[in-house]
């Protein structure tokens, strides 16, 4: 009886070594370093949230061109867990015409000697164009439940490199110094508000890859930022702005 108890023993110790050297194979047998290189494409905007009752209409849309190229480094710390970060270089824009009405701006008319600079609530129709340049550096949570899906959660800061904010203002008319201002027709005005823009962005970062090969993969990935666009003494528009866009790309594993 006693001899039948060591064996079992023997036994279930063999079983509990073979387990653990199972593990440390297995553990071992993956790469711990992954590299991905990837071309997308930003469609979203640089947005109030919500939209405010400034803005009453939105009369088109479009992205511009609002490209992106990154490569972005994986260490897998188990073989469905790991880190991401890289570095990202973001074109983020849009152009939208819009109805407003009593909307805080400044805005120049005419051209030359005859140019003059008003600040005060416009009622009409403004057209803005949005493309601002940014080198992104995010750092991801990374979950790997299947060989062809991966999930990342995380942030990213930005440095702008290049800001393009800059529109018209037409059809309607201006009350310069406020609601009890003058009233000043427009024909057409326009703004420009590219260096005010902020040189640094943060925010919150998520995105999936599905591999349809080995190697290729299609990405999507939503980055939503947390710093106002502009500083908080800017007084050309009355709201906060932030940028939210949706990236979606092609991603090769190299």
């Amino acid at each position: 009886m006693k001899m039948k108890t060591n064996i079992t023993k023997i036994i279930l110790l063999c079983l509990v070594c073979l387990s653990i050297t199972a593990v440390a194979q297995a553990q071992s047998s993956f790469k711990q370093w992954e590299f991905k290189a990837f071309a997308g494409y930003n469609l979203g905007g640089s947005s109030p949230l919500p939209l405010p009752a400034e803005i009453r209409k939105i009369n088109s849309w479009s992205p511009g061109f609002a490209g992106s190229l990154a490569i972005h480094a994986t260490r897998w710390i188990t073989p469905e867990w790991g880190i991401t970060s890289g570095l990202a270089v973001d074109l983020k824009g849009m152009i939208i015409k819009a109805d407003v009405k009593y909307m805080m701006t400044n805005l120049v008319i005419g051209e030359g000697d005859n140019i003059g600079f008003f600040s005060g609530m416009f009622t009409g129709e403004n057209k803005t164009k949005v493309r601002n340049g940014y080198l992104v550096l995010p750092l991801l949570a990374t979950w790997r439940p299947l060989d062809k899906w991966t999930f990342r959660l995380g942030g990213y800061f930005a440095s702008q490199q290049d800001a393009k904010f800059e529109g018209t203002a037409s059809n309607g008319y201006i009350r310069n110094g406020g609601p009890a201002g003058d009233i000043i027709n427009i024909e057409s005005a326009t703004f420009d508000f590219s260096d005010n823009i902020k040189k640094v962005d943060a925010g919150l970062m998520a995105s999936a890859d599905w591999f349809f090969t080995d190697k290729m993969a299609v990405t999507g990935q939503l980055s939503w930022g947390l710093v106002p666009l502009f500083p908080s003494d800017f007084n050309g528009i009355p709201y906060k702005m932030y940028n939210i866009y949706f990236l979606t790309g092609i991603a090769y594993r190299l």
